[in-house]
């Protein structure tokens, strides 16, 4: 691809902690060693690199004044699906009032399908997702998360000692979920314990509202283990347990809509992995060969007690199976291909 073009990088946080600012385009940057800075209005660029969470009305402005400008929309998260009461009444509001926006839209969803349709390059991570954005622009590309090196890690102990290990990491925002679950876990809850890697806090209302993951975890009918997140031991946490779980709720289209990254990660660490039947973990299980998704309580219960009788050399091969899957079609070396098509088909 071009070196010689003139990046601009629009960041998910300003100190580069958020999880897709090492994830993502910069992290491909650094292994091709493509000049980029952080995007500044009052500058010219050839490509921008814009994603859903950035001030989108002002870089709407910058795209008008700009035109020839390449952008490339980064939408990994479902936003089309945020179909709550309060995405559709206040968080157009709330994004203005908290100068997340230089300019009021009251209704943020259609913001976002606006740059969907303008943008040169539209990047999402799911087919799913992407079957619905070819309704607005044609030139969509799946891309997901680098979490090979972030998932170091693997597991070498597959034997259960007294009760199975359950395991989630993840962002805190999406605990609620668990609660769906209840029922599950309480039948679980004789032969299981429950490992919950997050922090202490999340974010409810966009930043609002702080609430404690306790709050959550208090209500789960299962002995729980929280484990504060930190990013040089979460995987080392991930490999000492026995299963992964992510379990969503179908009502919650955002959720519902995730991409299969989590699924990934947890394969990477050597972790067999039951998930909900959402459309992105279908998907994966089935390319992998696998069918451990769940459309019932009964599914969860029967499929995590299938890991939990195998023996511990079935278990291992099985979770090396699916860690060969994922290091074959999820790699560095396969994900760059992805962004080199990217920068391709601009420049093209």
């Amino acid at each position: 691809m071009q070196t010689n073009l003139k990046i601009g990088y629009i960041p998910y946080s300003a100190d580069l902690s958020q999880p897709a600012d090492r994830r993502r385009f910069l992290h491909f940057a650094q292994r091709k060693k493509i000049a980029c800075e952080i995007a500044d209005p009052k500058k010219k660029y050839d490509v921008i690199i814009l994603p859903a969470p950035s001030n989108l009305s002002k870089w709407l402005l910058y795209k008008r004044k700009n035109p020839s400008t390449i952008f490339i929309f980064e939408m990994v998260d479902s936003l089309i699906f945020s179909t709550d009461v309060f995405s559709k009444l206040f968080k157009g509001i709330g994004r203005f009032l908290l100068r997340k926006e230089s300019l009021l839209h009251l209704n943020h969803r259609k913001l976002i399908l606006k740059w969907i349709q303008i943008a040169d390059v539209v990047l999402c991570s799911s087919t799913e997702v992407k079957s619905h954005i070819l309704k607005w622009n044609k030139n969509v590309i799946i891309s997901l998360d680098y979490l090979e090196n972030e998932y170091s890690s693997v597991k070498i102990d597959y034997k259960i000692n007294e009760k199975m290990k359950l395991v989630w990491e993840g962002q805190g925002s999406v605990l609620p979920h668990f609660l769906h679950f209840k029922k599950v876990l309480e039948r679980l809850n004789s032969f299981c314990e429950l490992h919950i890697i997050t922090s202490e806090k999340y974010s409810l209302y966009g930043t609002f509202l702080k609430k404690d993951v306790s709050e959550i975890l208090n209500q789960l009918p299962i002995k729980t283990v929280f484990h504060k997140w930190d990013i040089d031991n979460k995987d080392k946490i991930l490999s000492q347990c026995d299963c992964g779980i992510i379990p969503l709720n179908k009502n919650n289209l955002f959720g519902w809509h995730k991409p299969a990254n989590k699924l990934i990660s947890f394969w990477f660490t050597g972790l067999p992995s039951v998930v909900s039947a959402t459309p992105a973990y279908q998907e994966l299980m089935n390319n992998a060969g696998e069918n451990l998704y769940c459309f019932t309580n009964n599914d969860w219960v029967e499929k995590i007690c299938k890991i939990k009788n195998m023996s511990i050399e079935e278990r291992a091969a099985f979770a090396k199976k699916n860690l060969n899957y994922v290091h074959n079609n999820y790699s560095d070396e396969t994900l760059d291909l992805i962004w080199n098509k990217v920068f391709e088909g601009i420049c093209s």
